[in-house]
């Protein structure tokens, strides 16, 4: 296949909503686009990955701002109204940032993002923090799920600048290990923490069956189709992925068929999705 940079980026901006004829206007077509996508930032943090805010806009050169009646205020309320409706997944993953995921997708991602050993197996390994080892206890006591406010009060982290910045610091060790999610409740505008293990416990358990090459291979051909090309060393590394285990992933849609290897000028080595 001979492709050039501009019609690959113009059609990954096509499928990823990033243009006036297929942008996505309200949060149910957001849904449905994280359905189709099997994965989406909030806001651009990424050019390997889709996000809404350009989604909304259908324009890819959108940027963020601070007001509530712009492009951004308006991606920002749609977090209430996905997680109300339990649209997908939620939590940080790309680059650290907000993240949706599809829920046919989750088991995958589990598998090769989430530390499936568990919040006391790691601390007593060393390997957590004790201040985000009181955070997930907290939230197990609690059945799972705790607002920000009563998770501070619960592990331990009153209220202080400096206690709020050690709070946030332990949610970010686990947010890196996919040990949380973030729900919304239907009666209030509070976000939640949420244990992964409690709340989604079937979705880990699929996870803890998945070969890890099975996985990412569930990841790759639920993103390569919409996304047209792959930059192994980008994705990889925003995704949070050991590179050798994309690249081989890559290499099996390759071989395959339904993908090729190809240096696009402008571009560098990518796969090219069929």
């Amino acid at each position: 296949m001979a492709a050039d940079a501009r019609t690959l980026l113009a059609a990954r901006q096509i499928n990823w909503g990033q243009s006036a004829q297929t942008r996505t206007p309200d949060p149910v077509a957001a849904a449905a686009l994280i359905d189709r996508l099997g994965i989406a930032t909030l806001y651009p943090v990424s050019p390997e990955l889709p996000d809404l805010l350009h989604a909304y806009t259908g324009d890819p050169s959108t940027t963020t701002d601070s007001h509530w009646d712009s492009p951004t205020g308006h991606i920002y309320a749609w977090r209430w109204e996905l997680g109300r409706q339990e649209a997908a997944f939620y939590t940080a993953i790309v680059r650290g940032r907000p993240t949706l995921v599809a829920w046919s997708l989750l088991p995958s991602v589990l598998r090769l993002r989430a530390d499936l050993r568990g919040s006391e197996h790691l601390y007593a390994s060393g390997l957590l923090s004790e201040g985000a080892a009181r955070i997930a206890r907290a939230l197990d006591s609690a059945g799972g799920v705790l607002g920000t406010s009563e998770l501070r009060q619960a592990a331990g982290f009153p209220t202080g600048k400096e206690q709020r910045a050690a709070f946030l610091k332990a949610v970010a060790e686990l947010d890196a290990r996919l040990l949380l999610a973030k729900v919304f409740s239907p009666d209030d505008e509070d976000m939640r923490h949420a244990l992964v293990a409690t709340r989604y416990p079937e979705a880990l358990a699929t996870a803890r069956d998945l070969d890890p090459a099975a996985a990412m291979d569930a990841l790759l051909v639920a993103y390569l189709p919409s996304a047209v090309f792959a930059l192994p060393g980008p994705l990889a590394k925003h995704l949070g992925l050991e590179a050798g285990a994309l690249r081989a992933g890559l290499d099996r849609l390759v071989a395959a068929g339904v993908a090729e290897s190809a240096a696009v000028t402008g571009l560098g080595e990518c796969t090219i999705w069929r």
